[in-house]
């Protein structure tokens, strides 16, 4: 027994000609406003304000953004900006340090079996760790701060930035 599948389901169906019914009531809901206006205030004002009334509607029925309707889109950049903000930094915790009799070997048997060493050894290579060190013999403790980045989506994102003095 076969059974026929749905296909389209996001796609809106056409009411009213080409449009849809929310296109259809943003287009028509402007074109009334703009006949009220027409008996309420001056010819040239009334042809003015029609102008960017409807110019308004048929953006918010027809203009997509990112496959977004606009009114979705204006709607998220309000709430954007009317709520407030807060970004969060949580200080990394310190490790506790062993007692001074107990010095742990890096390059123990057991860490080289277990891959720790070559672990540490390729984070230190990759992060330039023991190089800065090596170059700047006097610099122990290297600077770090945490820094506010925008993306080129605009998006906030806080960043650890690193300089090796």
């Amino acid at each position: 027994m076969q059974f026929q599948v749905p296909q389209f389901v996001e796609v809106e169906d056409k009411i009213v000609g080409p449009f849809t019914l929310k296109q259809f009531l943003y287009i028509a809901g402007a074109v009334g406003i703009s006949l009220m206006l027409f008996f309420v205030i001056k010819l040239w004002l009334w042809f003015i304000l029609s102008v960017f009334i409807i110019a308004g509607a048929i953006a918010l029925a027809i203009v997509k953004i990112n496959g977004q309707p606009l009114i979705k889109v204006a709607t998220s950049a309000l709430w954007f900006y009317w709520k407030p903000q807060t970004y969060v930094w949580q200080q990394e915790e310190k490790k506790a340090e062993k007692p001074a009799g107990e010095a742990k070997e890096e390059f123990s048997l057991e860490n080289i079996i277990s891959g720790i060493a070559l672990k540490k050894s390729w984070q230190n290579l990759q992060t330039g760790t023991k190089a800065a060190e090596m170059f700047h013999w006097g610099t122990k403790n290297l600077q770090q701060r945490y820094e506010l980045v925008r993306k080129i989506t605009g998006d906030k994102q806080m960043a650890r930035r690193v300089d090796y003095r």
